[in-house]
């Protein structure tokens, strides 16, 4: 199994294992905002670097700084409406068109076949987990927003 391309820099490495012992004794959500804000933005790089594989071959392919057009430097580090420089190290990283990072290499997520896809059918998976007996019926007083998809299911499969 391919690991993930990501590694954290010493400094972010280092912050990592002090928020490891500070968290032993304190869980982040009981720290002060800014300090509980570090410790999250520390742990999103540990799970960046343990949890996810990247969706590209390089970090090249998310482009580095200064690769995309030209960027007044007043703008560098705001937020775009396509995502784009989010991330000053690759600037396209998260932004509209860009995968995500993987739990699993993409190797291993091929996609599916269109009898894949229908096996089991959902109409026979709603029909055994959700079909009542007459004997047993009982009239649903109220809905909610999950009956919608069953019944739609239900619909295209038929």
């Amino acid at each position: 199994m391919e690991s993930p391309n990501f590694k954290p820099t010493l400094f972010e490495t280092i912050f990592i294992k002090i928020f490891h012992v500070v968290n032993f004794f304190i869980p982040w959500h009981r720290l002060p905002g800014l300090i509980g804000a570090f410790n999250l933005d520390f742990l999103r790089v540990e799970l960046r670097n343990y949890n996810l594989h990247d969706g590209y071959a390089s970090a090249d392919a998310q482009g580095k700084l200064g690769e995309l057009p030209g960027t007044e430097k007043r703008y560098l580090g705001t937020r775009n409406s396509d995502g784009k420089d989010n991330s000053l190290e690759m600037r396209k990283m998260g932004c509209a068109g860009m995968r995500f990072g993987r739990n699993f290499p993409r190797k291993q997520c091929q996609k599916p076949t269109e009898d894949e896809l229908w096996k089991p059918s959902p109409r026979l998976v709603s029909q055994t987990f959700m079909a009542r007996k007459p004997e047993d019926f009982k009239p649903a007083t109220t809905l909610n927003l999950l009956a919608a998809a069953w019944i739609q299911v239900r619909c295209v499969s038929s």
